[in-house]
């Protein structure tokens, strides 16, 4: 793609590989994987952005990160001192004394991030109405800095009781508080809504990455300083470096966020409006359910079991991946991952010094990744090598893939049926480097109807970074009745909102939609639900009650909890691009290969040489560079008019 000035790139950092797609007008996408550098992620970016475009400029850089999830899970993170209201010293410690695991007498809760001895407290109170109950005094705020300053802090989070309601005293404190030149992170500021453990975990998380992706950022930027760089956030939407860098626990979830919004957009370009997100990257598999073309999203999230609450797509993760490892339990039962080889050494098969058997070199050693190809990265099977770790196990490799199905699966059934929701109206959309190896088993099992591999769905995260609108969500906790007069509320919060894109330098159309978090009077939980103009918010409660738990309660109260506003801009692509550089085709003698605990000789199809219309009769393996699609014996999949591979299953 040399010489073209008006390119855009989606980098996907991932745990074993970095993606890149990058389009340009009059172009083929183009697709590049580099193996990812842990030690930093920076590196692996400007290498496949080199690789990708050697001669060209680029102009749009949107980009996945993993950066503030990987400090959360390894807790590098900044030394935080968290500042709250008296009396609420041990909020943090004290939580919702929920139990992980309801019936584990030795199950125990992760420890904060911020520990006791860092948590100041202020003497002042704010009611639930925004009442200043006890003022907040200067000397009061001199004694707080003093203490903090005591405490050299990297960062510093500040959550008031009940200041989503009135935010002066939290203004004023923060305002002191600058003159210690460490990041701060108000808790009115980023999270304005009720439930002060939830605003407190929510602050701190964000104030304790907030430095570690700081300096990712100025690295990044500061190593391609020519496109204007935009960070996927766990919403589905981009955002501007600015933005993610002083709230980075927007983006805590934002690594799958971009594929799942790529397989909404490539269902419904394959005619399925409901479908589900199946993707199988190098470390774990994210799975997620789409309706009518869109993820669904929600507003309370966890990570390493820290809760959070931002707009997040709603997707279950379980550690199952190409890398993750098989081992054996003390009672002799094959187990596959959580803990996997990741991208340094990798599997057994990858021949970089790795010892453990994976999923992948289970998938090698029964043929069905061709060990003469070239993998992302320069990399080439080691065949020998994965039968070797492979020998370790007391099952042969059709058990290890059998074991990580199993646990895929479960993570499927939790996103469907688990929710009331048929898989029989559901396709799957597979992707990831693994994904298609394993989709139409999952599929069967299931019992979904369809199958659909896009034409590049090993960097379909990738691509997702380019279909993702630039987006923000505004909110405030109203807590009042259905029938009050909520029109200013609204507005001021589509005034936040549009002024916040514009801020992140949107110059597209910006559209806006209205959201209301809300209950019956008396539950301790709410549903969001999307409110149109002049709809009648009260009926759309019992209507979204009814759908959720089979009944409504017309007589009871209804109270909207907390309304929001979304932002969007447009996307630098509207649909799926359709026609994919994907090499050269290539002819290949059909080979034999293992699929369940039988031998069969399946035909070996390029990717490349299929073109609309085409259809190819299991057992087959479809390659191409990015991924491997299997089709079993009875299968047979169709090339439709966009380019995506349609398995039909009875």
């Amino acid at each position: 793609m040399p010489g073209t000035a008006e390119a855009c790139a989606g980098v996907d950092v991932g745990g074993t590989f970095t993606d890149v797609v990058v389009h340009a007008p009059g172009h083929r996408p183009k697709a590049v994987k580099v193996p990812t550098t842990p030690a930093n992620q920076a590196e692996g970016v400007q290498r496949g952005i080199a690789e990708s475009l050697p001669e060209g400029t680029l102009r749009l850089l949107p980009h996945g990160s993993t950066t503030a999830t990987n400090a959360v899970l390894e807790r590098k993170i900044a030394r935080t001192v968290f500042v709250t209201t008296a009396g609420f010293t041990d909020v943090l410690q004290i939580a919702r004394q929920n139990r992980p695991a309801l019936y584990d007498l030795s199950a125990t809760k992760p420890e904060p991030l911020v520990p006791h001895e860092r948590v100041v407290t202020v003497a002042e109170r704010t009611s639930p109405r925004g009442e200043v109950i006890i003022a907040l005094p200067d000397d009061e705020i001199e004694r707080a800095v003093n203490a903090v300053r005591g405490l050299e802090p990297e960062s510093i989070a500040v959550s008031l009781l009940f200041s989503y309601a009135c935010d002066d005293h939290e203004r004023r404190l923060c305002a002191a508080l600058a003159d210690l030149g460490v990041p701060i992170t108000r808790s009115s500021s980023l999270l304005p809504e009720f439930r002060e453990f939830e605003r407190a975990s929510t602050c701190v998380l964000n104030a304790a990455v907030e430095p570690v992706m700081r300096r990712y950022l100025s690295n990044l930027t500061a190593r391609l300083p020519e496109p204007t760089i935009t960070v996927m956030t766990s919403s589905g939407g981009t955002a501007g470096v600015d933005f993610a860098a002083t709230a980075p626990v927007h983006t805590l979830l934002s690594g799958p966020a971009a594929g799942v919004v790529a397989a909404g957009a490539v269902a419904r370009s394959a005619g399925f409006d409901d479908a589900i997100a199946f993707d199988m990257g190098g470390t774990s598999t994210d799975v997620c359910l789409i309706r009518e073309g869109r993820p669904e999203v929600s507003t309370s999230s966890e990570l390493a079991g820290l809760p959070f609450r931002t707009p997040t797509v709603g997707i279950h993760t379980v550690g199952a991946g190409g890398g993750s490892i098989a081992w054996v339990d003390t009672g002799g039962a094959l187990r596959v991952g959580p803990r996997s080889a990741g991208a340094d050494p990798g599997p057994a098969c990858y021949g970089l010094g790795g010892a453990d058997p994976t999923v992948t070199d289970a998938h090698c050693a029964l043929g069905h990744l061709d060990p003469a190809r070239e993998l992302g990265g320069g990399l080439r099977l080691d065949v020998d090598a994965a039968n070797r770790a492979l020998e370790t196990l007391p099952e042969s490799a059709a058990g290890v893939l059998s074991v990580v199905r199993a646990t895929m699966a479960r993570a499927l059934r939790k996103v469907s049926t688990e929710r009331g929701v048929d898989p029989a109206g559901l396709a799957l959309v597979a992707y990831g480097g693994a994904g298609p190896l394993h989709a139409t088993a999952l599929a069967r099992e299931l019992g979904c109807p369809a199958v659909v591999v896009p034409p590049a769905p090993g960097v379909l995260s990738a691509l997702g970074l380019l279909l993702a609108p630039p987006r923000f969500e505004a909110s405030r906790t109203v807590l009042v009745d259905a029938h009050e007069d909520l029109s200013q509320a609204w507005a001021d919060l589509a005034t936040e909102a549009h002024r916040e894109l514009e801020k992140q330098g949107v110059t597209t159309e910006i559209s806006l939609s209205k959201v209301a978090d809300m209950r019956y009077a008396g539950q301790s939980h709410e549903l969001r639900i999307d409110v149109a103009e002049q709809a009648d918010i009260a009926e759309l409660l019992h209507t979204a009650h009814r759908e959720s738990y089979g009944y409504a309660m017309r007589d009871e109260q209804v109270e909207v909890v907390t309304l929001r506003v979304i932002a969007q801009g447009e996307p630098i692509l509207a649909t799926p691009p359709q026609d994919w550089d994907q090499g050269a085709p290539e002819r290949k003698p059909d080979r034999e290969i293992g699929i369940g605990d039988r031998t069969v000789r399946a035909r070996i199809v390029s990717r490349a040489a299929l073109r609309p219309g085409d259809e190819v009769t299991g057992p087959a393996l479809v390659e191409q560079p990015d991924t491997t699609t299997l089709l079993a014996d009875d299968e047979s999949a169709v090339v439709d008019e966009a380019g995506h591979l349609v398995v039909r299953l009875t």
